[in-house]
């Protein structure tokens, strides 16, 4: 089965499990903001509105499944108050039971973003501002960025680009705590939409 077909699948089984959901007491553990009779979600600088009845970007722009899932799971997934962080940054392998999912994590992400920019330092540094990256200072790193996939998610992308005997080197980093907000499949979901969303805006000026 295609996956954007079982996203779809899982969409239809979330949806009626949220509809009831009490934002008035978790919405500021997620960060959600009210507004109106809908309730705002920021995904990577993206505005998306939740009405009880379906996500929307507010722009018009299309939703994927793949996008509403993260959501709905971001929703379903609410711990009873604000999960903290200790600040300590962890790889995608280091959350419990990532093994099975961790080839393909890289494949979709770290082996893409090095393949499409060796060589390409600045205009990789161009396109994460662009999307709203922030840019950390770092001597290990010829690029350290911080994006926010939603409130009480951000993730780094790590970023060394080839040289006389090195390929160049991509990587990214969670809060510690991340796992608390989205399972394992989700968080995959948050790091390949950003390398599409860099790639795709590398390829075709979009963004």
């Amino acid at each position: 089965m295609e996956s954007s077909k079982i996203f779809d699948i899982t969409y239809n089984d979330y949806l009626p499990q949220i509809k009831d959901f009490d934002f008035s007491k978790k919405a500021e553990i997620l960060g959600i903001q009210k507004q109106n009779q809908s309730f705002m979600f920021e995904f990577f600088n993206r505005q998306i509105v939740f009405d009880r009845n379906d996500f929307k970007d507010i722009t018009g722009k299309e939703l994927t499944f793949a996008v509403k899932v993260v959501l709905c799971k971001y929703l379903l997934m609410c711990p009873e108050k604000i999960s903290k962080s200790s600040n300590r940054l962890v790889t995608f392998r280091e959350f419990a039971n990532a093994g099975p999912l961790f080839s393909s994590f890289t494949a979709n992400t770290n082996k893409i973003i090095e393949t499409t920019f060796s060589g390409e330092l600045e205009t990789l540094k161009m396109r994460c501002r662009k999307l709203g990256g922030t840019m950390m200072e770092t001597k290990s790193y010829d690029l350290s960025v911080r994006f926010r996939a939603l409130p009480m998610i951000p993730i780094i992308l790590n970023f060394n680009d080839k040289d006389e005997l090195l390929p160049a080197k991509a990587g990214f980093l969670y809060h510690d705590n991340a796992e608390t907000y989205l399972d394992l499949e989700c968080l995959t979901i948050t790091c390949t939409y950003l390398t599409g969303l860099l790639i795709q805006s590398s390829l075709n000026n979009i963004l």
